[in-house]
């Protein structure tokens, strides 16, 4: 299976709900896998006794009282009226960037997830305080850069944790507006030929960075793709004025 990657647009209002209680993100998830969810229509593959079976335990644990809360924060919400919410935002699908998300962080970002202490792991410039000990490096755009001139983008490693532990960490998310423009004007000044020319640059190094595998071929071709699919995922994002949660699952 993998750790993948993924993007997901949301409501200003709804994140504020997150942002005062980080405890709704994992009803927010639960949320997705209920019998009348809109994911299962993009799910065709996905049928059968496995199906059923995640339905019915997304029914059944939706709005349970999460670890370390009181049994009163169940009575603390109109969960109808947040079931009705959360289904409404799972209308518009993530980005799944699969198991590419290590290689789009290097190629837009300058860095190997978890490790850029390492010197083959980032570019000399991305120096963090030591003992910084997160997942991902905190900027959102570094123009200019080192490697090529052209910006370091952290279309999927930047913002702020919500403090939620999913399965592979924390849930992270950037603000509708500012934020994210940032990240889309860095996507679109970097542009498509200044990614596939990074890549190119970097394969062709005597010793490219190694937790990459530069060896097959059609790598350049679907990592391309990627980022024309993130570059149209925040342009969305801009234009309906959406958040961005950003996750490993």
């Amino acid at each position: 299976m993998g750790i993948t990657g993924e993007i997901k647009k949301i409501s200003s209002s709804t994140l504020d709900l997150f942002i005062k209680d980080p405890y709704l993100v994992d009803a927010f998830f639960d949320a997705k896998c209920l019998p009348e969810s809109p994911y299962w229509q993009r799910e065709p593959y996905w049928t059968g006794e496995y199906a059923e079976v995640a339905k019915q335990n997304a029914r059944a644990i939706f709005g349970n009282t999460p670890a370390g809360r009181s049994k009163q924060w169940k009575n603390t919400y109109d969960w109808q009226a947040l079931e009705e919410l959360f289904l409404s935002e799972w209308e518009n699908p993530e980005l799944d960037l699969d198991k590419s998300w290590e290689e789009i962080t290097f190629l837009l970002a300058g860095y190997i997830a978890t490790y850029y202490n390492t010197p083959q792991g980032k570019i000399p410039e991305l120096i963090v305080a030591k003992g910084y000990e997160k997942d991902f490096l905190p900027f959102l755009v570094i123009k200019n850069s080192q490697w090529d001139g052209k910006p370091l983008v952290n279309a999927f490693g930047a913002g702020k944790d919500l403090y939620f532990d999913r399965d592979y960490g924390p849930v992270r998310y950037l603000q509708a507006g500012d934020e994210v423009r940032q990240i889309l004007d860095g996507l679109l000044e970097l542009s498509q030929e200044g990614f596939k020319n990074r890549f190119i640059k970097e394969s062709q190094k005597p010793n490219p960075v190694p937790w990459i595998d530069w060896s097959d071929e059609e790598m350049i071709d679907y990592m391309t793709d990627y980022y024309n699919e993130i570059v149209d995922y925040y342009e969305t994002a801009v234009k309906e004025q959406k958040a961005l949660l950003l996750y490993l699952t």
